[in-house]
């Protein structure tokens, strides 16, 4: 796959808008799509009120918006991009469609990136020419702002697209994890619900107000949880009750 310099964003919805913000920071022109040509003065706005916090977060001192080109026309989006950034909402009839369009009009061995919360690769991809090329790229809110992209494999995905894929975000100052095969939810949401769960379980028992258990994550563990995971966590606290008993 070649250089990654042109980047097909395929919706501009909150994510699409977060992803076309990010790329144009990072110097890469984007050819957004959306049906809805109202999207395109929404985009601009966003962008605008985006870049003062992008030019301090990426040291910018100027984003180019003649980076950015808008369409309506899903072919004429995709026939030139090095990468297709696909942003529709979560179903998987509409991604599945959206994406075997996408394949048909793209160039053969482009990277199709669906930026899909938790549906399965496989079956998004099912009908993509192509399939081995196609992975899910999942961001958090703001995208613009959040490093956080889980790198997801179909079950034809080839390593080579998850290689060229893990080399682009981290050009885009992103910090990437590859899944080791697929996963409804994948990593990150599936955290977050076993949390939510936890926490209705303690307020039908009664035990906590909801916002007893929003300062219980904000004012201890999610303050720790900036600078370390779970599991460096839990052991760096043992490693720590160990030294302290047997020093």
């Amino acid at each position: 796959m070649s250089k990654i310099k042109k980047v097909a964003v395929i919706g501009t919805g909150v994510i699409g808008v977060g992803w076309t913000i990010r790329l144009l920071a990072h110097n890469i022109k984007v050819l957004a799509y959306d049906k809805n040509l109202i999207q395109r003065n929404i985009l601009i706005q966003e962008i605008k009120r985006a870049v003062p916090f992008v030019k301090k977060l990426f040291n910018k001192k100027n984003i180019n918006l003649n980076n950015l080109k808008f369409f309506s026309s899903l072919e004429s989006t995709v026939k030139d991009a090095d990468l297709i950034q696909e942003c529709a909402p979560e179903n998987y009839k509409l991604k599945t469609q959206l994406i075997s369009q996408i394949s048909n009009y793209c160039k053969p061995e482009v990277l199709i990136s669906s930026s899909s919360s938790g549906l399965l690769p496989s079956r998004i991809f099912s009908k993509c020419k192509n399939s081995k090329r196609g992975i899910i790229a999942h961001p958090f809110n703001p995208v613009y702002l959040l490093p956080l992209v889980e790198i997801v494999p179909g079950k034809k995905t080839s390593s080579k697209s998850l290689n060229a894929a893990n080399k682009f975000y981290k050009s885009i100052s992103m910090n990437p994890i590859t899944l080791k095969k697929e996963l409804p939810g994948y990593l990150s949401d599936r955290l977050q619900e076993a949390l939510w769960r936890e926490a209705l379980h303690i307020i039908n028992e009664g035990y906590a107000s909801t916002e007893d258990l929003d300062r219980a994550i904000e004012d201890g563990p999610g303050l720790r949880y900036s600078l370390m995971g779970t599991f460096f966590n839990f052991s760096f606290g043992r490693r720590k009750s160990w030294n302290e008993t047997y020093a």
